[in-house]
């Protein structure tokens, strides 16, 4: 993946010795300069730069008004700030920009290795936070299209109360029948709820254990890497087959049948072997 940097400094020498450091130990990076700082967020909303780095003492705007400004704009906002000064040199001053919205402070003259260390350190919890937006976006999508059906099941669940309020009295073994079906369709609707939150929290900690189990026996079912979830969780026998429904021998005879799909040893531990997924 190839990062953009943005430095911004009144000094053109700053700025000259800065992208130097970077095309010598970051060669793949883009780099963005300015001089001015009231051009950054013009900048940064279209360039959309992974990190900027900032002189701290700047004539037109100060370092700590522009990250001020940054965080202020929804197009940069989440854009990781470093503060570079060879001015501010205190503790009290390390507080103020950390407080302003900068993740990181150097002093200068500039130590190469640290900008580098630091950049290398920035980006790397830039590419976790992208990571966890993604999956909650995702997640966010998933849960509002799950509404989107839980809905039209109550509005089908409604209607059909309706129609058999009807019946009930001209067919009342039709209405007990409707009825009983009814409640089999409530059962089934609660159980796929219940899966589907225990399959949006699984996957935050397992994210690649469906993948992973299929990348190992492709013929595997959605019932089997169900069974496996929970398995890997630690729970027994019992507790599966209250959660999904089933007889405990049910739930056993199961098991059996995804060790050998998997290719276990007779002697492995079942939980301890789905924890390598």
């Amino acid at each position: 993946m190839n990062y953009k940097i943005l430095i911004v400094d009144d000094s053109i020498e700053n700025l000259q010795m800065l992208f130097a450091i970077f095309r010598k130990h970051l060669p793949d990076y883009e780099v963005f300069q300015t001089n001015n700082p009231e051009n950054v967020i013009g900048i940064a909303s279209k360039a959309k730069p992974d990190i900027i780095i900032t002189d701290w003492d700047m004539p037109q705007i100060s370092g700590i008004e522009l990250v001020k400004a940054l965080k202020k704009n929804n197009e940069t906002k989440n854009i990781p700030v470093i503060m570079v000064t060879g001015v501010m040199l205190t503790a009290e001053n390390l507080k103020i920009a950390l407080d302003a919205g900068a993740i990181d402070y150097l002093r200068k003259p500039v130590n190469p290795i640290e900008l580098i260390a630091r950049i290398n350190s920035a980006m790397l919890l830039t590419s976790y936070y992208n990571q966890i937006m993604k999956q909650k976006d995702a997640e966010l999508t998933e849960s509002a299209l799950h509404l989107v059906k839980s809905n039209e099941f109550m509005n089908s669940f409604i209607n059909k109360i309706k129609d058999i309020k009807h019946i009930v009295k001209t067919n009342p073994e039709i209405a007990i029948e409707s009825l009983t079906e009814l409640g089999q369709q409530i059962l089934q609707k609660n159980s796929e709820d219940s899966w589907f939150r225990f399959e949006l929290t699984f996957s935050k900690m397992h994210k690649d254990f469906s993948k992973n189990i299929h990348a190992v026996c492709p013929k595997i079912t959605p019932a089997e890497v169900k069974l496996c979830s929970f398995i890997r969780l630690g729970m027994s026998n019992k507790e599966i087959s209250a959660v999904l429904n089933q007889t405990s021998n049910s739930v056993k005879v199961s098991r059996y049948r995804i060790r050998k799909k998997l290719d276990m040893d007779r002697s492995s531990n079942f939980e301890t072997f789905l924890a390598q997924f």
